[in-house]
């Protein structure tokens, strides 16, 4: 998939993260559906737009900050929220708080998180608020596709139970041990000998001996 040009291009994201199952693209799914937009970067979020818009999306809503993005949710009524995980306005805090406070309204609107650095810990954190998935910046259009096609066309149970509601934690949770193993694994025996110095340079090898 081509690149896209912009004040912040698009690059392959992460293998650390799990990605959701290929399905067949419904077109339909793009016509109905309104995506909102809230990215702090306003580069990155006119690049987004354009690469949507060109994706057949028909409706692309854009916020810079938390209260614009809620405003934007009352009167929209969005069908997915692409949420940036520092964006401003959060009280310091970052996106979560802005997903935490959705959920304890028992909204059900799928959010996907825009994020620089999604370890264990944040992948942990954002299952706990109610993210529905997690992509990582900078983006790759073919991370995004799939995750915006898997909250549209694949969405998930949701919960409401006095401990948490948000969509069924069980798919972030494997996220979180997918990567957790990962970093746990060690180098295959091949891989690791590859990397090792060499013990000799070229011209210290051992020549051989004289017949």
């Amino acid at each position: 998939m081509a690149k896209l040009e912009g004040q912040n291009p698009l690059s392959p994201a992460s293998m650390t993260i799990q990605e959701p199952k290929s399905r067949r693209i419904d077109p339909s799914a793009f016509r109905r559906s309104t995506i909102l937009v809230a990215e702090g970067d306003r580069g990155l979020r006119r690049t987004l737009r354009d690469v949507l818009l060109g994706m057949g999306f028909p409706s692309i809503v854009l916020a810079s900050t938390a209260a614009e993005t809620m405003r934007l949710i009352v009167e929209q009524r969005p069908s997915v929220v692409l949420l940036d995980h520092k964006l401003p306005g959060t009280n310091g805090s970052d996106g979560l708080t802005l997903t935490r406070r959705l959920r304890r309204e028992c909204d059900p609107l799928p959010i996907i998180l825009m994020t620089t650095a999604p370890d264990a810990t944040l992948v942990a954190a954002a299952r706990d608020a109610g993210v529905n998935e997690i992509v990582r910046k900078p983006l790759s259009m073919e991370s995004l596709v799939l995750r915006l096609m898997h909250v549209l066309q694949v969405p998930r149970r949701f919960i409401r139970s006095p401990g948490f509601v948000g969509p069924d934690r069980r798919r972030l949770a494997e996220r979180r041990r997918v990567i957790d193993r990962r970093a746990e694994m060690p180098l295959p025996p091949e891989q690791e000998r590859r990397q090792r110095p060499s013990r000799r340079s070229g011209d210290e090898r051992r020549k051989p001996r004289s017949a």
